[in-house]
């Protein structure tokens, strides 16, 4: 996790969850007390920063400074096929490491450590990690041979997009308007995966919902921000799907959407 074996034992270590999407280190400073640094998927630590450093000073920051970051830097990047990470700490004079701040929540649901809320941005970066030439020819070979290819990643949407239309998982042709946006059910993030192939009780309490399941997997190309589960649901679903019995819509997709079922 980074630390040498001599100081490893010092400061508190949150390491990387699907459900946080971040981890974090409190490290102790000389004169007392911790700072904590961490990084993560940049649209979460951007939900978890107060202020940002400017000039080896502190400014706080607005919600409108944070949609500024998330327009002008995340999606430019993003639209790049690069990965962003943000970077933030927090100084704090005592450590709880399993205090939780119930009114902000991961991913998942569940609250988040206190310890990687209130932050300070560092700054965010953009890390290319180019496709190999080889991928596009052996994703062309799979469709030849009648092997369909999705994308599932924890990518955010954005960069999973780019990513996924140079490796052409995303046909400009079938899977986009004439202006180069998705067409709806091509691509979405996990959360939104979720709400469209469950139903609700009035407490929310999720149960998968075949039917719909397959009105949605036979156009998703890419799932992004994707969590555990949300393979697993695909991969339980595609297994107990029905569409294949439906002779007339398995003709309508190998004519739109250019798959056999």
């Amino acid at each position: 996790v980074g630390r040498s074996a001599n100081t490893i034992d010092q400061g508190v270590s949150k390491v990387f969850t699907s459900s946080r999407k971040m981890m974090s280190w409190a490290v102790p400073k000389p004169e007392g007390g911790y700072r904590v640094y961490a990084k993560g998927a940049s649209e979460i630590i951007l939900s978890r920063v107060v202020n940002r450093v400017q000039v080896g000073t502190q400014v706080k920051m607005d919600d409108a400074e944070v949609d500024n970051l998330t327009d002008m830097v995340i999606s430019k990047f993003a639209k790049l096929a690069m990965r962003t990470i943000g970077l933030a700490y927090k100084d704090v004079d005592t450590i709880d490491s399993d205090e939780v701040e119930t009114l902000i929540k991961n991913t998942d649901g569940s609250p988040a450590f206190s310890m990687e809320t209130g932050l300070t941005l560092l700054g965010i970066v953009g890390i290319e990690d180019p496709l190999r030439p080889q991928v596009a020819p052996a994703i062309v070979r799979c469709y030849k041979a009648g092997i369909d290819v999705r994308m599932v990643t924890g990518d955010n949407l954005i960069t999973a997009i780019a990513i996924a239309k140079g490796a052409g998982i995303l046909n400009m042709e079938l899977h986009c308007d004439k202006n180069g946006e998705v067409l709806p059910k091509r691509a979405m993030e996990g959360k939104v995966f979720r709400k469209m192939v469950h139903d609700y009780s009035a407490d929310g309490e999720a149960t998968f919902n075949q039917a719909k399941f397959d009105e949605v997997w036979p156009y998703l190309r890419v799932l992004a921000r994707s969590s555990p589960d949300d393979k697993l649901t695909l991969a339980k679903g595609l297994n107990a799907s029905t569409v294949f019995e439906d002779k007339e819509k398995c003709r309508m997709l190998k004519v739109q959407e250019k798959i056999e079922i």
